[in-house]
C-alpha cells in the first residue's frame, strides 16, 4: 500500500515550483533585447522584430490553452475552468501586435503569412506537448509568462516609449499586457492553490515552468537583437 503524502512534502514541492517561476522571471532581463531597452540602444527595427517574433505565440497560443482545458481531467477542475476562461480572454490579443506594427511604420510581410522564428516554434511546440500530456501544467507556463509581464512589462514598455519616442497607443501589446497580467497572476495563483496535485504532478509543474522560461526568454534573445 502506498503511504499517504504528507502536507509538508506537498508544500515543499509547491515551494520548489514557486522557486522555478521566480528563477525564470529573474533570468528574463538578461535577454539581448531587454539589455538594449535598458541601455537605450533599442531601435524601431528591434521593436518590429520582437512583435513579429511574438506574433505566432499570441496568435496560436490561446488555442493550445483551450486544448489543455479540454484535456484536463475533472480531478483538476479548477485548472480546467481557469484555462478555458484564460484562452477566451487571450484569443484576440494578437490584434494588438498587428496594430502596433501598423502604427509604427512596419512595411514587412504580414506576420500571419510567416513561419514562426525557431525560438517561437520551440515554445509553441513545447506548450502544445504540455497541453496534450500534462494539461494542468499550462498553469505553470501561464505563471511564468504572466509573472514576467507583471514584473517588467510596464517598466520596459515605458523605456521603449521614451527611447523610440512612441505614443502609448503605439505600444499597446506590451502596455496592455502589463496591466491585465497583474490580475491574471493573482487568478493563476488561486487556480493553482485550488488544484490538488501529487508530488509527480508538482514535479511536472516545476519542469514546465523552467523550460517555458528558457524558451520564452529565447524569443527576446535571438540573432535579430545582437
Amino acid at each position: 500500500m502506498t503511504s499517504p503524502v504528507s502536507t509538508t512534502s506537498l508544500n515543499q514541492h509547491a515551494a520548489e515550483f514557486d522557486g522555478a517561476v521566480a528563477d525564470a522571471i529573474e533570468a528574463f532581463p538578461s535577454a539581448r533585447l531587454i539589455q538594449r531597452v535598458q541601455d537605450g540602444s533599442v531601435t524601431i527595427t528591434h521593436y518590429h522584430q520582437i512583435l513579429v517574433t511574438l506574433f505566432p505565440q499570441t496568435y496560436d497560443g490561446p488555442y493550445s490553452i483551450a486544448l489543455a482545458a479540454a484535456r484536463c481531467s475533472w480531478e483538476h477542475e479548477a485548472a480546467k475552468e481557469y484555462l478555458i476562461a484564460h484562452a477566451a480572454e487571450e484569443h484576440s490579443h494578437w490584434r494588438w501586435a498587428l496594430d502596433d506594427l501598423a502604427s509604427t511604420g512596419y512595411r514587412g510581410p504580414n506576420p500571419r503569412d510567416l513561419f514562426p522564428h525557431p525560438s517561437c516554434e520551440a515554445y509553441l511546440s513545447f506548450v502544445e506537448r504540455v497541453s496534450e500530456r500534462v494539461p494542468y501544467a499550462r498553469l505553470a507556463t501561464a505563471s511564468v509568462l504572466e509573472g514576467i509581464a507583471a514584473a517588467f512589462g510596464e517598466r520596459y514598455g515605458r523605456q521603449l516609449l521614451q527611447t523610440l519616442k512612441l505614443k502609448p497607443e503605439q505600444a499597446t501589446f506590451f502596455l496592455r499586457h502589463s496591466e491585465t497580467d497583474q490580475v491574471h497572476r493573482e487568478e493563476i495563483a488561486e487556480a493553482i492553490a485550488s488544484t490538488p496535485m501529487t508530488p509527480h504532478e508538482w514535479a511536472w509543474m516545476k519542469y514546465v515552468a523552467t523550460i517555458a522560461g528558457k524558451f520564452y526568454r529565447a524569443m527576446y534573445d535571438h540573432e535579430a537583437f545582437i
